[in-house]
């Protein structure tokens, strides 16, 4: 007990933990903030800064010269507004932090919203008239653009306030990609000088391929089984369901004569049988194995054909399956949201491969649709009984040739015109 008394006396008072606990408070906040500072800071002149300041040497030159009062009273006016332009926009910057969200995944073309966060700890001076923009918007190892940004803006920021600005990205081109650096820039008040804050902020998102225009009858499997199956079936054809009888016509094989009705008819007569009907469908991607520039732009166009035709057969709840062997692409037929999102992801992060390694068929039973995509290179060695969709040929597969996006245009071949 005398030990128990012993430490409540040595305790400190009440109000001293209260200020230790608040203090670790604020350095938990600000190691927090830290995370959202700035790397670099920097200023320069605007062209109509470089414009004012030629003016202001000129005024400086005159009134040396003349020495006349009023040109050296407005040179005056003209060093105090940069000075006041270059101190406030400075100012309102110094105490600002800066917080990206993640990038969500989305499909090339499409819009994609960027999200941001802006606090200011300044406890007197606001932000006005600021932009945020993405930087090094370039492709991994290319010069080309990634896409089309528009910068998330903030018309006014006050001391200890805390605002969100949106930006819109427009990907154009598939894949894997990180965006890194942020620029929170502004020329306020008069426009002369631009200061600016580089955040670091790595965000990595996947572009899913294009959505095209398919025509919606490449597509031609039938979901349902038996009986079903049978009564949807328009044509006769070779499965082992009976579909009717006809007249015998020559080349029909012997074996499907009917002879207890012939002899019946006094005629030949045969047995029809009705037409299989697909239940799955494989989208087999054939690969070229060739660095000519064109044939990249028609590999990117059998990928993002495989990423509609896969997006119209889920709509539908059709089994699909994409087939690519020699780009280690190998996913079987289901169905459902996780598999759709799965095989766009596939689709959108596979590279081509510069190899001669041949493509095989995929192993598919006689009730399953197989779509080959590839060059009339490629198409050529695919067996006959496959159907195969010609990238070199929108006019064949796409509803409206005129919505084929830019990046997959090829303007020397004749099927892009």
């Amino acid at each position: 007990m005398s030990e128990v008394v012993q430490q409540y006396e040595n305790a400190p008072p009440l109000r001293q933990i209260r200020s230790q606990t608040s203090q670790s408070t604020v350095l938990n906040t600000r190691t927090v903030d830290t995370k959202a500072k700035p790397i670099k800071r920097t200023s320069k002149l605007t062209l109509g800064g470089l414009a004012y300041v030629a003016v202001t040497v000129f005024l400086a030159v005159g009134a040396i010269n003349s020495q006349n009062n009023l040109l050296f009273w407005m040179f005056g006016v003209a060093i105090a507004t940069l000075i006041v332009s270059g101190l406030f926009s400075g100012n309102a910057l110094m105490r600002v932090r800066l917080n990206a969200q993640a990038i969500p995944d989305a499909n090339a073309g499409e819009s994609i919203r960027i999200r941001y966060s802006i606090i200011n700890h300044s406890k007197f001076f606001p932000m006005f008239a600021a932009l945020i923009t993405e930087m090094n918007l370039k492709r991994n190892g290319s010069d080309s653009e990634l896409g089309e940004f528009k910068p998330a803006g903030i018309i006014h920021l006050g001391p200890r306030q805390r605002a969100r600005s949106d930006g819109t990205f427009i990907p154009l081109h598939r894949g894997h990609h990180t965006l890194e650096k942020l620029r929170l820039s502004t020329r306020f008040p008069f426009g002369l000088l631009q200061k600016s804050l580089i955040f670091n902020s790595p965000r990595s998102f996947t572009v899913l391929p294009y959505q095209l225009k398919i025509k919606p009858e490449i597509i031609r499997v039938v979901q349902g089984e038996g009986e079903e199956v049978r009564k949807r079936t328009h044509q006769s054809g070779a499965s082992n369901e009976y579909w009717g009888m006809r007249e015998y016509s020559p080349g029909d094989p012997k074996r499907r004569i009917a002879w207890k009705q012939s002899a019946r008819h006094q005629r030949l007569i045969v047995i029809e049988h009705a037409q299989p009907i697909a239940t799955k469908l494989w989208i087999w991607l054939l690969n070229s194995g060739s660095e000519l520039n064109e044939e990249n732009i028609f590999f990117e166009r059998s990928v993002s054909i495989a990423a509609s035709l896969l997006a119209q057969a889920s709509k539908r709840s059709i089994p699909v399956g994409i087939w690519a062997p020699s780009l280690g692409v190998r996913i079987s037929p289901a169905t459902g949201q996780a598999h759709r999102l799965r095989s766009l992801h596939t689709l959108g992060v596979v590279e081509k491969v510069l190899t001669n390694a041949q493509d095989q068929a995929p192993n598919a039973l006689i009730t399953d649709d197989i779509i080959a995509i590839g060059t009339p290179e490629n198409l050529s060695k695919v067996p006959g009984h496959i159907r195969g969709i010609d990238v070199t040929k929108p006019m064949e597969w796409l509803s409206d040739p005129k919505s084929l996006p830019k990046s997959l245009v090829h303007e020397s071949r004749e099927g892009d015109q």
